[in-house]
């Protein structure tokens, strides 16, 4: 597996990004403890769920 980039998640849709979080997600049980798979398969999780955070100043008011 291999690292996302801010850049490549901002240009995808909101589905695209929902898809990828829970295909990362399934992943997860197979990658072995401790391996870099597994660290780059947590960091990925973390910036998708970033870039699927509702951004501040942008909504009803």
């Amino acid at each position: 597996m291999r690292a996302l980039t801010h850049n490549e998640l901002a240009r995808m849709t909101r589905t695209e990004l929902t898809a990828i979080l829970h295909s990362i997600a399934a992943l997860l049980p197979d990658l072995p403890e401790g391996s870099q798979e597994l660290r780059i398969a947590h960091y990925n999780l973390r910036i998708v769920r970033t870039a699927l955070a509702p951004k501040p100043g942008f909504g009803p008011r």
